[in-house]
This record gives C-alpha cells, structure tokens and sequence, in this order.
C-alpha cells in the first residue's frame, strides 16, 4: 500500500511481538475471536458506516495489535481511504484500481484475496510512503459478491504478518461487510417508507389540483426527493407527441436545457419505437434503462439528449449519460405521457426493488394526468356550450341586423342604379352641347387669332380648361356607371409607371423616386392601369404643397405584385380615411369624388386590392397588389362586386 511520509505515533509494535507458546498462541487465538464476535454484534449496531469504519479500526488496533491500520472503500474506479489509525498526519490515498499506480490495496481489490506480503523490497506492486515499512497485509471487503473495499495494516519489520493474521483480518473483514450490509439493508427500509409517506402525500397534493401543469410539477418534484436529480415528464396526445411547451414539465434542469427538450422533441413513432420489442433487453419493471456502456445505445441517442454535467467518479456504477424513462400508462395500456430522470443522488444503477416505489407513483401519475384531461375537456365542453348559447344569440341579432342593412342596401342600389343611369343619359346629353362649344371656341380662336387681345386670348383658354373639366366629370360617371371589361398586354411594373410619370407635370419641389422594377412581368390593361396610377401620382402631389418626395417601389409576393406610392405629405385625416373610397365623396373644391372609387374598381377588375396607410404630418403609402395573370376579362360579376363594395362603403361611411 503506497503511503505518504508519516510519523508512528504508538510506541508499541506490531513487528516486536515475542513468540510465545503454542498453548498461549491458541488462548490468545481464542481470545482475539472472541473480541471479534464482540466487535461484531457492535458492527451490527451502528447508526451509519462511518461509525462502522471506526469500530473496524478499533478492532483492528486494539483486539488485533494492528499499528498502522486503514480502511478503503472503492469509489467509481478509485481506491480512496476514508479512515485509519497509525499515522501521524491526516492520510489521504487515492489510488486507480486499474493499477497504473500499483498498489497492494489495488491487488487485493481486483483479485478478490488477500495479499500477504512478507518483504515490501522485493515486491513490484509496493509503493514505500513511510520509511522502514516491511509487511502489508490487504484482504478485500465484499458485499453481495461484489468488492466494496480493503482493510489494509503495515508492519515495519520483514514477516510481520503471517496466515493466522490474514484469516483474523479476513473474519473482520466478513464482519464489517455483513455490517454494512445490513445497515444498507436498513437505510433502504427506511427510505423506502419515507417513499411511500412522500407518495401518499404528493397524491393528496396531486387531486387537490385540476390544473394539469400545477399537478405535473408536484410529480416532478416529488421524485426529485426519491433520489434522481433531474426529472422531465411530458404529455403526450393518441400519437405520443407533444403539441404544446407546457406539456413539456421539469425538475433540476436550466431553462437552456428545457428550450433544448422542446426544439428537440422526440417524435411519438421515436417513443413507440422505445417502447417497442427492441428496447425489451433493457427493461427493469415498467422502466426501461439503457447503459451508455453499451455502443448501440451511445450511436442512438448521442444527439437528442441533454448531457449530464456531473463526472464519473462522483458515481459509484451509473455512467452520468446513462438513460432511463417509463410510459406514463393506464390500465387499459393507454400512454398519457412520458417520465425520464437521471443522475441519481446515491450513484447506483437501479434495480427493480429500487424503482418499485415509482412504478407505483407513476401510475398514480398516468391517472392523475387522465383525470386532470378530462376536467379540462368537461370545463372545455361547458365553456363551449356557453359560448355557442351566446354565438346564437348574437346571430340572431347579426341577421335582424344584416336583414335591415339589406333593406338599406338596396334602396342604396336603386339610388346608385338610378344615379348611374342618369349620369348615363346626362352624359350623351352634355357631351353634345360641350362639342358644340369646344368647336364654336376653337372657330372663335382660328378666327381672333391675330387680333386678339391678351384678355380674350385668357377667357378662351379658360373656357377650354372648363369643357375639359366638365368632359373629365362626364368620363367618370360614365365609367363608374357602366360594366367594365379588360384589354388585356404584358408589361413590368418598372414600364408602366416610367410611362405615365412622363405625362404628368410634377413641380420642381418635388422629388419623384422611382424604384419600381423590371420584373416580373404582368398582364393588365395598361390603359386602365394607367388611369389608377396617374390618379394615385397627382393625389400625391397635390398632398405637397410645399414640395417633398415621392417614391415608387415594386416587389413580388407569391404569385403577386405589389407597387406602393410614398409621399411625404400631409397626411389624411382618420376621418376622412374612413370615405376615401366612397362615391361622390371629396375634399378637393373641385371633383366629384370617383377617383379613388374608380381607381378600386379598375384594381378589383384585376382580381387585385389597394390599400392606404397614412400618418397625419408625415404622409400617405397607397399600394395596389395585382396577380401575375388575371382573369382575361372583368365582367357583371366584378361590376356587380364592386358596386356591393361602394354600397357597403357608402354604409360605414
């Protein structure tokens, strides 16, 4: 056994004993025997091992004349001493039991014998820590066929321990183990009714609340106090799959963690899998665990689990990656959800004794889970009655009043019939009288020409803007009033508003951007696409008086294209918005408000939709999304649709 740099502090030596008859060596054998049965009934009495560690060392030192004495125990893959006797200053080993130190303690481990060793000089394994020590003796300590340490004592002179000494040791050691194992057997008991009161407890706990998150926390919780570290439980739906992160619950894990559970959930065919005859070998009970010792289960599941962050050696046979889950499952074999949980407090694999106590807790969980469904479905059932009680009294109240805005539509639309059928007739009426007139001043002006004065020269062009004026009000009312087809060409969006803003006078204050492009290339009629488009240009500058910027931009969206018109303007009024596109509703002094109207039904016409947004004090985006491919031709259909619009315009207006 290697050993740091101690001082002896006894003056009494192991290796100085005299050798006495054979009649005293067999009292003193009977002797130290007898003490040993003592020391064992007290093994059997302590309250933890630590007090087992002690009284082994006494027994060691005091019935065996041991001088430098200690005790071992294996943890993970190491030999650590955690008690002796002998030595001069606190002794702290640890030493690899895969040998790479060497070690008779380490031999005595992995052999499962005793080592004697006579002369520490001519052994390989020795490793000298106190000056002058000769002899070691290392027998193992074995509980259920498995090593759980090594008593370990050292003499200072060469033979100090022979074969007697190794079966006494070797009958402490048999002692100190069944010690052990009964106080382990104990500490199970006991934890297994402190399991079982925290389960009646937690299932209170559990039907005191209908709230299916609130109940899921309490399991979660409440498993962490059975021993496991981190817990996840998750609902699963008829698919086993999670449909919301709130079915998604946790204990022990950080909020990265969670995100990380939730972006990578498992798919329900993954969990049917994992619950499948594949998955049997590893099966404990009701509980599936999957050592990552073994390769298939590392090149399984090495990318969709959350890493644990604690080392090998803080456990005793569980590798910190290993995995283990249950179904949450009814009694008819319906799964409700799914309970994971790792990194156990007392760093033991489990067994089905240690899981038993859970399986009956999840069970209890599955029903809980069950339940707390079923008043949410029933308290959604009721709410839905409700709610549909109050929808059937709302639509009772919507038809009464769709009946009434009918009526009102259609005195609307005999009034806009009528309208439309008058701007008809007065537009074939006026539009003979203002050719008369044009022509009569056109006569007047050929006639005059060079002898006119500056005045008159004034009055004709004034009589010309008006018959224009007048002309233009004839032409809307006419277009509003009649169907409307489509001549339909291809164009880009970049072509046509590039077309009309060379027809249109913009004041120098005005700074026109046009960022429109040259695809995609649409189908629309172009004369009347122009219309809109003038009429959305001259709005926009007639809304800056003071000068500003305009500016024009193009962008595909699906099987659309959308241009919207910019100005840095004045605004619109949140009242006004409101009439925008009403008929006959204008604030300008001039106009008859069919502008924008007839620019709506143009766009409608193309299976498009204008929109506006504005900030009063800032300016106005008008845009118009148009398809790729309209229908070839608009038609009664679209009239009649547009007409329904106005109507419903007029209405909220």
């Amino acid at each position: 056994m290697r050993r740091s740099d101690h001082r002896v502090q006894s003056k009494r030596k192991f290796g100085d004993r005299k050798v006495v008859s054979k009649n005293t060596g067999s009292k003193m054998m009977e002797n130290q025997l007898s003490a040993l049965n003592l020391y064992g009934r007290k093994l059997n009495t302590a309250n933890d091992q630590q007090q087992i560690y002690e009284l082994t060392l006494n027994a060691m030192e005091q019935t065996l004349g041991f001088e430098f004495a200690a005790f071992l125990i294996k943890r993970g893959k190491n030999l650590e001493v955690t008690c002796h006797r002998g030595y001069s200053k606190p002794l702290v080993l640890v030493l690899p039991l895969s040998g790479e130190k060497r070690g008779i303690t380490v031999r005595a481990a992995n052999t499962r014998n005793f080592v004697l060793v006579q002369d520490s000089r001519k052994e390989e394994d020795y490793v000298e820590g106190i000056p002058g020590i000769r002899a070691e003796l290392a027998v193992p300590i074995e509980i259920e066929e498995k090593v759980f340490g090594v008593l370990n004592v050292e003499g200072n002179r060469i033979g100090a321990f022979d074969e007697k000494d190794a079966m006494l040791l070797q009958i402490l050691a048999s002692h100190a183990a069944t010690a052990i194992s009964n106080l382990e057997k104990r500490l199970e008991l006991q934890k297994r009714s402190n399991q079982f009161a925290l389960l009646m407890k937690s299932s209170t706990k559990m039907i005191s609340s209908t709230d299916l998150r609130q109940r899921l926390q309490t399991i979660a919780e409440a498993i962490r106090e059975f021993g496991w570290r981190r817990v996840v439980i998750s609902v699963r739906n008829k698919d086993l799959e999670i449909t919301d992160p709130e079915d998604i619950v946790t204990a022990g894990l950080e909020v990265e963690a969670i995100r990380f559970l939730w972006k990578n959930k498992t798919s329900g065919s993954v969990w049917r899998e994992r619950f499948g005859p594949g998955y049997r070998r590893f099966k404990i009970g009701e509980f599936y665990h999957l050592p990552w010792s073994d390769p298939w289960v590392r090149k399984k599941f090495s990318d969709n689990t959350v890493p644990s962050k604690l080392g090998s050696e803080e456990m005793i046979d569980w590798d910190p990656q290993d995995l283990l889950y249950a179904p949450l499952r009814l009694a008819d074999g319906h799964i409700v959800g799914v309970l994971s949980i790792d990194d156990p407090l007392d760093g033991r694999r489990p067994t089905k004794n240690s899981l038993a106590p859970l399986e009956l807790f999840i069970h209890q969980a599955a029903v809980a889970i069950e339940n707390c469904q079923l008043i949410r479905s029933l308290n959604g059932a009721r709410k839905q009655l409700e709610a549909d009680a109050e929808l059937l009294e709302l639509k009772v109240e919507e038809r009464t009043r769709e009946l009434k805005e009918s009526q009102e539509q259609l005195i609307r639309a005999q009034r806009l019939a009528a309208i439309g059928e008058l701007a008809s007739m007065v537009g074939h009426d006026l539009r003979n009288p203002l050719t008369g007139i044009a022509g009569a001043t056109y006569y007047i002006k050929s006639k005059l020409q060079s002898t006119t004065g500056d005045k008159t020269r004034e009055m004709l062009k004034l009589i010309d803007n008006q018959i224009k004026h007048s002309n233009k009000i004839i032409n809307d009312l006419l277009d509003y009033s009649k169907e409307m087809k489509l001549e339909i060409s291809e164009t880009t969006p970049k072509i046509i508003t590039k077309e009309v803003l060379t027809t249109i006078q913009v004041p120098n204050t005005i700074q026109v951007i046009n960022l429109t492009k040259n695809s995609p290339r649409i189908e629309i009629d172009m004369d009347k696409m122009k219309r809109v488009i003038t009429n959305i240009i001259k709005n926009a500058v007639d809304a800056m008086p003071e000068g500003g910027n305009l500016t024009l931009r193009s962008k595909m969206s699906r099987n659309c294209v959308e241009i919207t018109f910019t100005d840095s303007g004045i605004g619109i009024q949140e009242n006004v918005m409101r009439r925008i596109w009403t008929p006959l509703f204008t604030t300008k002094a001039k106009g008859m408000g069919l502008g924008l109207p007839i620019c709506k039904r143009i766009v409608e016409a193309h299976e498009g939709e204008i929109s506006v947004k504005s900030t009063v004090g800032k300016g106005t985006a008008l845009s118009i999304t148009l398809p790729i491919k309209p229908k070839p031709e608009g038609g009664e259909e679209i009239w009649v649709n547009a007409l329904e619009s106005s109507l419903l315009t007029m209405k909220k207006a």
